[in-house]
């Protein structure tokens, strides 16, 4: 009986003699590696640009922000000031 390795689980195919590396397969590796160095680049220009127009939107909203609470904290000023009613009142009589 021999035995079957778990589901999901890939065994690496062992060699006995290690791979030999010819100066092509060292070529191949290094412009992946430069390829992927650019990528990454790239996509690290794209993050900082995105950033930095989420940090201008920020900066836009604090500004309403703030001035939306200047109102507010103006319009609660004026209403404590006068709190009469604002009509008058008439008396009929029969």
């Amino acid at each position: 009986m021999h035995r079957t390795p778990k589901r999901g689980q890939i065994q690496a195919k062992l060699s006995t003699m290690p791979p030999q590396r010819s100066q092509a397969t060292v070529y191949l590796n290094a412009y992946k590696i430069m390829l992927e160095k650019e990528r990454l680049e790239e996509e690290l220009k794209k993050l900082e640009a995105r950033q930095s127009q989420i940090q201008q939107r920020l900066a836009i909203l604090n500004g309403q922000i703030i001035a939306e609470e200047d109102i507010t904290h103006q319009q609660t000023n004026t209403g404590l000031k006068d709190n009469r009613p604002k009509f008058n009142t008439i008396t009929l009589e029969y």
